[in-house]
């Protein structure tokens, strides 16, 4: 996600994550980190083209290997009971069909997180003194049904995958266009420059 646009604020006791946010606008963004909810910026359009991308390219190989999931854009991840007090917003999440009912815009399990990263997200969160997205990887790293994070650079060639394995979490850096991106259960395998296609990173190497 993108920039803090106002101080985190402390969350009331009895105000959840869900009535909070339906009492704000519907063009802002909000997440709960460490018992404060955080604002999110409007992201550039870079970010969101390569969003775009992912969203398009996770999808197709979801249809042909696994229909029974989805990736969607911006869906809030409520990491209680493994974490308590922290509700993050990825860019895009692997979710299960299954579980999704009419009007629901939180839930608590995803296969996969993508986070796109802006400078903002290597802040440091005054109440743990770690940076944003550290916090925010170890989350997703925690919560039991997450196979794999993927963190995206939008100013640079520049991915890390992060991978469940039965001996614990691999994680793998690609800087190259044409490295080989597999993201084996997304069934995707693409090349990396097919994540930033359009942007203006990959108009400027023509």
């Amino acid at each position: 996600m993108t920039a803090f646009a106002t101080r985190p604020r402390p969350a009331e006791p009895h105000v959840t994550f869900q009535d909070f946010v339906a009492s704000r606008p519907d063009e802002e963004k909000w997440e709960l980190i460490e018992g404060c909810f955080v604002m999110q910026a409007q992201p550039s359009i870079d970010h969101q083209i390569i969003s775009s991308n992912l969203d398009r390219l996770l999808n197709d190989a979801l249809e042909r290997t696994a229909p029974g999931r989805i990736a969607v854009p911006n869906p809030a991840i409520d990491l209680s009971p493994t974490i308590r007090g922290h509700t993050y917003v990825p860019d895009i999440a692997i979710i299960d069909l299954a579980e999704l009912e009419p009007g629901q815009n939180v839930v608590g399990a995803l296969y996969l997180a993508v986070e796109i990263i802006s400078p903002s997200d290597r802040r440091r969160l005054s109440s743990l003194d770690r940076r944003k997205i550290d916090v925010k990887l170890a989350g997703y790293e925690a919560l039991p049904m997450c196979e794999a994070v993927l963190l995206v650079e939008q100013r640079a060639f520049d991915v890390t995958l992060s991978e469940r394995t039965g001996s614990g979490w691999v994680r793998r850096r690609m800087t190259d266009p044409d490295d080989r991106l597999v993201i084996a259960s997304a069934g995707l395998e693409c090349r990396l420059g097919d994540v930033y296609a359009r942007t203006t990173l990959a108009r400027a190497r023509r």
